[in-house]
């Protein structure tokens, strides 16, 4: 979803949140390799792809091993993560 600037002299409602907006992003599932890197976390998919995590609490369990992320994507290689379970 994009936003864009209201033209001028456009009535706007009101304005959406960061939570409204991420309610109408889907959720996807992904697996992979938790690592860290830099002090972040990093999930390395098995296709060579990896995603930079957002996340509420910190996986320590979980660093090094196969794992399973379900969250939001917010941009190309960012995702926001709702779970981590093992994989």
């Amino acid at each position: 979803m994009t936003l864009r600037e209201p033209e001028v002299g456009v009535t706007v409602g009101p304005m959406m949140t960061s939570d409204d907006a991420l309610s109408d992003t889907p959720t996807h599932s992904l697996t992979g390799r938790l690592v860290r890197r830099h002090g972040a976390f990093i999930l390395q998919c098995d296709d060579g792809a990896t995603f930079e995590l957002r996340l509420s609490r910190v996986p320590v369990d979980h660093v090094g091993k196969s794992v399973t992320i379900t969250g939001r994507l917010l941009g190309p290689d960012l995702l926001e993560a709702d779970g981590v379970r093992a994989a």
